[in-house]
Parts: C-alpha cells; structure tokens; sequence
C-alpha cells in the first residue's frame, strides 16, 4: 500500500514543494498537467486508470492518500484560498485534494458549484471528489450525473452506486418520471442495485408501459434484475419489438412467477433448434432451476451450432448446488466447442468426481476441450494430479494451445 502523508517519501517531499509552487497566482493549465502526470496516485486515487495502472504494478492505494495532509498547516491555512481562487487551475487542485485527503467538511461548498453553470470548467472534478469522499446527497449527485456523465462510458456511476441505497432508492423515485430522458434512464439504472418493494414494482412497470419503445429497455433490465413477477401480461407485447425482445425474455425467465417461466418453457418447445436467445435467457437467469434446464437442454435438444456462452457470466454454474447436473451434462455433451468452454466450471473444484471426470477430457478427441481442461486444472491443489501421468497429460494439453 502507498504510504499516507507524513511517512518518509521522495514522491511526498516533492509533492509538497509542488503543492506549495500551486499557491502562486500564476499557476497554469500546464503546471497542473504536470502534477497530473507526476501525482495520478495522490491526486487522482478515484481515477480507475489509477487504480487499474497501480494494480498492474502489484500497488495498493489507500484510501485517502493525503488524509495526514488534512492536518498540516500548509493544507489549513490554503485550501480555501485554493477552493475560491479565480484561477481555475486552483480551483482543480483543490477538488482534487480535498478528494484525496477525505476532507468531508468541504462537502457543502461542492454540493453548490456540481450544479452551477458558473462551474461548467471544473465541476467533473467537484463532482468526483463528492463521490469519493461518500457524500449521502443523492439527489444533486444524481442531477451532476444527469448533466455530466456519459452514460455509454460511464466511469462516475459505478461510485454513485455505492452510496446508501435508501437515500438513491428516493431519488430515483423523485426522477424516474422526469421529463429528461437521462434522468428516467439513470434512475431506473439506481432502483435495480436497491432492495426490491411494490413501490419499486409499480414504478418500473408504469415505466415498461408508458415509456418510449427505445428506452423501456432500461426498466425491463432493472425488473430483470429485482426478479420482479406477475409480468406476461404486460410484457407479451414487447416480444415483437426487437428492441425490447431479448430483454424481455429473460425478465420473463427470471421472474419468480411460474406462469411466466412456463410461457419461456413453452417457446423452447415449440422450436425444433432452441434458439441461442431463448438459451441465453435461461443461462444468464439467477434462477438455479433455469440453469438445470439449460443444462439438460444441452445434450436432448438440438441447438444452433454456433452457440456461444461463457461459465463466468454466471457464477451459479460452478456453484456446489448445480454441480451433479455439471457432471451429467460434461458427459453427455457432444459439442466440443460448447464442452471446451463448459469444462472451465470445474476449475476450482477439488472433488474425487470432478477431478476424475476433468482428467478424462485431458485425452479428448478435441485439442479446444484438452487445453481449456488443462489449463483449468493448472493450478488446481488435488492430491489427484500429482501422478505424473497426469501431470504430463496437462503439459501436453497445455502444448495444445499452440496450436
């Protein structure tokens, strides 16, 4: 972990001397630039390219890297002259350092600036810092958002999220029928990541009845997610629109009303191939008895060749509950592309079946289901692959990816 302020550091002693040379009035774009580049770890920890390059070099940031910075005498007796400078450069450098340094009672002067039109320049700045420092008022972080974020590279809702959930649970019921069609998307997004009520329920299916075709995508998403029921009859007509279809499909498979699920049942009857949108919905569903159906589905009914999925989409599927259907399913496969990705379930499964079953695949047919096998139980601990025949079945399905 890096160290906070006040340990012994070259990076700190010399952030000091360049905080200090930011107090002059002539501070450019450029000499904050510079300590942009020089300090991403100190004044950029919210950042994830921060957190993504610090994790690359095998580095932990703490929390608030500049928390002892709050009680020096240099960051009391400045950061104000900072925060109300008319030098945008400074004011930057504050937000980022009351960020960096946990300093919550700043909180109020940001709420005023993340919503002002006189802060166009600087607010993405004010706004991430009041995300960072946790701050509980979700509604004016809601709007900043709204105004702020882009929504298809969002990179400030993730944080926003974690915020208490009662509090963005109100927001989003104050914004969902706003006439912006940001703020009905976002505040869709929030209700999905909070505990479920029948307010939440009538709000979101108000929402898949009257909102435009090309954003009631956004509620049936969050109605999926919250497991809502009692939904074919408002959902039935959305089939035929391909852009609410799909996802309305798996809404109706993750519904914990059986009438829905029969409805999804019924379609995967009626097809002679089942479709990969019909498979799909029942593999990505939390529903553990969707799961053993798609796993039966696998091997008794035929299936688009070209079927695609991945075990870590869904983390039931190596789950101990599900694990006897896994094993049925591994040996009554026939597809090897689909059995090649399947066997990675098992990778972490130390278990005399799983392991015996997983050393079979090792002599497949198929150079796909021998590598991905031995490249799952590469690092696996059983006492089972110490033999070293196994040992050289794995080399040699790990030579199987070369070719």
């Amino acid at each position: 972990m890096l160290p906070a302020y006040g340990q012994k550091s070259e990076l700190y002693d010399k952030f000091i001397t360049d905080f200090t040379k930011a107090l002059d009035k002539n501070f450019t774009e450029q000499d904050l630039n510079k300590m942009f580049r020089e300090y991403p770890e100190l004044l950029t920890p919210h950042s994830d390219i921060t957190q993504f390059s610090q994790t690359l070099q095998g580095n932990t940031i703490s929390i608030y890297p500049l928390l002892d910075f709050k009680n020096q005498n240099l960051y009391i007796n400045n950061i104000n002259k900072l925060l109300n400078s008319t030098n945008t450069n400074q004011k930057i450098l504050s937000y980022l350092v009351i960020a960096s340094a946990g300093d919550k009672s700043k909180e109020s002067i940001l709420l005023s600036r993340i919503n002002s039109p006189d802060e166009k320049d600087k607010v993405l700045w004010a706004g991430m810092a009041l995300l960072y420092l946790n701050c509980q008022h979700t509604t004016p972080l809601f709007d900043f958002l709204v105004n702020n974020e882009d929504f298809g590279d969002a990179h400030m809702i993730p944080m926003y999220i974690k915020l208490n959930k009662d509090s963005l649970r109100q927001t989003a019921y104050n914004r969902i029928n706003n006439e912006n069609i940001k703020a009905k998307v976002l505040a869709a997004q929030i209700l999905s990541v909070c505990p479920n009520n029948l307010q939440t329920e009538h709000l979101l299916i108000q929402a898949v009845k009257n909102w435009d075709i090309n954003i009631k995508g956004y509620a049936i998403y969050s109605i999926n997610e919250l497991q809502i029921g009692n939904l074919l009859a408002t959902f039935t007509p959305l089939l035929d629109s391909p852009q609410t279809r799909s996802i309305s499909l798996k809404a109706l498979a993750n519904s914990p009303t059986e009438v829905d699920r029969n409805y999804i049942f019924g379609l995967i009857q009626k097809q002679d191939t089942v479709s990969d949108e019909l498979l799909n919905c029942l593999y990505l569903s939390k529903n553990i008895a969707n799961l053993k159906y798609w796993l039966k589905l696998l091997y008794t009914k035929p299936i688009p060749k070209k079927y695609v999925f991945f075990v870590y989409d869904n983390h039931i599927i190596s789950s101990i509950e599900i694990l006897p259907d896994v094993h049925e399913a591994l040996q009554k496969i026939k597809n090897a592309d689909i059995l090649g990705e399947f066997v990675r379930s098992l990778g972490n499964k130390t278990d005399n079946e799983s392991i015996e079953l997983m050393i079979t695949f090792l002599k497949y047919p198929s150079s796909t289901v021998r590598y991905w096998t031995a490249k799952s139980l590469e690092k696996n601990p059983s006492l089972l692959l110490k033999n070293q025949g196994v040992k050289d079945l794995i080399k040699k399905g790990l030579e199987d990816g070369n070719n």
